[in-house]
């Protein structure tokens, strides 16, 4: 089957991560990366999904690398591993409710220079929910990209999702809010009459701001109206590697596209002439955002996806 081990390692702004590696029996030089969605959603609250990810891997000689990134949790504490520092100071206010995505980067920076130092040279990024998002966002802005291929798990519309539940009155104003905060009080807790509460004020400006980097695959936008100047698709546009977009067909966050199959149909739109002879896009029979209960067939699907030269 595969080894498991339990794991700790740094991102390059020096942030103290956990994490699980499955290492296949047999001694490979391929690993995949996971990075988790938004909050609670990180890798020890999944264990079905994170377990078949790593057994199907291992099947094809893969190693991954799950870990929490700073955006796990709600809010989570997080030690800065630097002497240097005072130890009162060496405290960083992680969780969904304080990240920015753009921080994805020095997260992982991290993981791939820990596989490094364990002898993996062959890299992939997988990106679930959010965490797609961030493989746009790292891809663009990464100093160094050691990563041969991605795969797009259940990419969401956030900014659209937002506009939608909250109402265009509110959505408006609560992002006025956070930018009026964000720069005096990034920290600050959003106010429960903004419907962005308990978020602090620079992550409620990150996920709504239409022109911000969060703001990926903006359905909404392209079949609705225009709520920001940003170029459309504009991160994963420029994405230059083998990419899988794979979605669960009953994706009950895809609503913003239609459906999922909408939500594909943008993708192969808005994906550059150059990249569509290294991209794939699948969506998941009778699987949800989360794919529960389709698991084992997801994970077969990316570890084979991956395996195949």
């Amino acid at each position: 089957m595969n080894q498991l081990e339990f794991i700790s390692l740094e991102s390059s702004d020096r942030l103290q991560l956990p994490g699980l590696l499955y290492s296949p029996d047999r001694q490979t030089k391929k690993a995949a990366i996971w990075l988790h969605g938004m909050g609670d959603s990180g890798v020890f609250y999944n264990p079905e999904l994170v377990n078949a990810l790593g057994e199907a891997l291992a099947a094809n000689d893969i190693a991954l690398l799950a870990f929490n990134n700073r955006g796990a949790h709600g809010c989570k504490r997080l030690k800065i591993l630097d002497e240097a520092l005072p130890e009162e100071n060496r405290i960083y206010q992680g969780g969904t409710y304080f990240e920015k995505i753009t921080d994805c980067i020095q997260d992982v920076d991290g993981a791939a220079a820990w596989l490094k130092t364990r002898g993996f040279s062959e890299l992939y990024l997988l990106g679930h929910s959010t965490g797609a998002n961030k493989i746009c966002a790292f891809h663009i802005r990464a100093k160094h990209n050691p990563f041969s291929k991605y795969v797009l798990a259940g990419p969401g519309d956030d900014v659209g999702l937002y506009f939608q539940s909250l109402g265009p009155k509110r959505f408006w104003k609560a992002l006025k809010y956070a930018a009026t905060m964000v720069d005096k009080d990034p920290l600050h807790t959003m106010p429960r009459y903004t419907g962005m509460y308990p978020f602090s004020a620079q992550s409620a400006w990150d996920i709504m701001n239409p022109d911000g980097a969060y703001n990926t695959f903006p359905y909404y936008e392209c079949l609705d109206e225009r709520l920001g100047r940003k170029p459309l698709f504009e991160e994963y546009r420029k994405i230059d590697k083998k990419t899988l977009v794979i979605i669960g067909k009953s994706d009950e966050y895809a609503h913003t596209a239609g459906d999922a199959d909408n939500a594909l149909k943008l993708f192969v739109k808005y994906t550059s002439n150059s990249q569509l002879k290294h991209a794939d896009f699948i969506s998941l029979p009778e699987a949800d955002h989360s794919f529960r209960g389709r698991e084992v067939e997801f994970a077969k699907t990316v570890s084979d996806w991956l395996a195949y030269d």
